[in-house]
């Protein structure tokens, strides 16, 4: 009489001609904060000649659960089903559990590995720049700066509102409502369409339940009349790294001494300058300026007439 042996342990579970084998066999959910879930998906397969039964499936580990897999399941050669395990840390610690799947009776079984480690949750949002300054832009029109709002922690940010102060401010994107993830990026387009002249102020305020709940960004520019005369400048942005905002230089002749415009750094990379006079001619040079005030060596140098 010939005898037929099966192997009990990991490499699969066997039911007559069937085997079960999990891809993969282990499952590891590396640092997750507490109160957070990771989860994963483990294909089982029956990789023998025959049909085979999973008659019942346990799970140990205080962390770990696992769900879609309906028991008892039988499974035909080649085919598949898939088990999501769920970890579920309640402890800053590492913890370890292991799936367990058998047959009919227990005369086999097959055991997946589960593995992970509970950190502390931490939220928190930066931002690309604490302030956004417009410089001067003629009334009637716009400038949009762009503004990079992270998560910065390891669990997800719920941002609960966002608030623009200012008659001449506005977005034309908005985060309230918004759930940043660890590491989430999100990019919020704020508008200054000066609706009269002079110097002009505002801030948006985002809430949320980080650990920074209020983040302020102060919001300024400078309407210029756009019935009088007036030059308007664009440039190029810097590609030096750390570079913050612009300042802007005039003079009346190119050997000139040259004044700068803008007390503070313009974050835009344009400006309207409504202090000229008509028929004379004026000579415009830019630098970038870094978020410590180093200052970068001047542009080349343009001439404007005003008609």
């Amino acid at each position: 009489m010939a005898l037929a042996l099966a192997a009990l342990g990991q490499g699969g579970l066997a039911d007559a001609s069937g085997t079960l084998t999990p891809s993969p066999s282990s499952a590891s959910f590396g640092t997750v904060p507490i109160g957070t879930s990771n989860t994963q998906t483990i294909q089982l397969k029956n990789t023998g000649s025959g049909t085979l039964t999973i008659s019942s499936a346990s799970v140990s580990g205080a962390s770990f659960s696992m769900s879609d897999l309906s028991i008892p399941k039988s499974l035909a050669p080649a085919a598949t089903v898939n088990l999501t395990v769920k970890f579920t840390p309640t402890t800053s610690s590492s913890t370890s559990g292991r799936i367990t799947l058998t047959n009919n009776g227990s005369t086999y079984s097959v055991a997946i590995s589960l593995s992970g480690t509970g950190s502390t949750a931490t939220r928190s949002l930066s931002l690309s720049s604490s302030s956004l300054s417009f410089g001067s832009e003629s009334v009637g029109g716009t400038t949009t700066l762009e503004e990079t709002v992270k998560n910065t922690g390891n669990s997800a940010v719920s941002i609960s509102q966002m608030s623009v102060n200012g008659a001449a401010f506005s977005t034309s994107s908005g985060l309230g409502g918004v759930s940043l993830s660890a590491g989430q990026i999100a990019n919020l387009l704020v508008e200054f369409s000066p609706k009269t002249t002079g110097s002009q102020s505002g801030q948006i305020v985002i809430t949320s339940n980080a650990s920074n709940s209020t983040v302020a960004i102060p919001l300024s520019g400078s309407g210029v009349s756009g019935t009088s005369h007036s030059v308007a400048l664009t440039w190029a942005a810097s590609t030096s790294s750390g570079v913050t905002g612009y300042y802007v230089y005039r003079a009346t002749s190119s050997a000139g001494a040259f004044t700068r415009l803008n007390s503070s750094p313009t974050t835009a990379t344009k400006y309207t300058d409504g202090s000229v006079t008509s028929g004379d001619t004026y000579y415009y040079e830019v630098t970038a300026v870094t978020s410590n005030g180093a200052e970068s060596a001047r542009s080349s140098e343009i001439r404007a007439q005003v008609p």
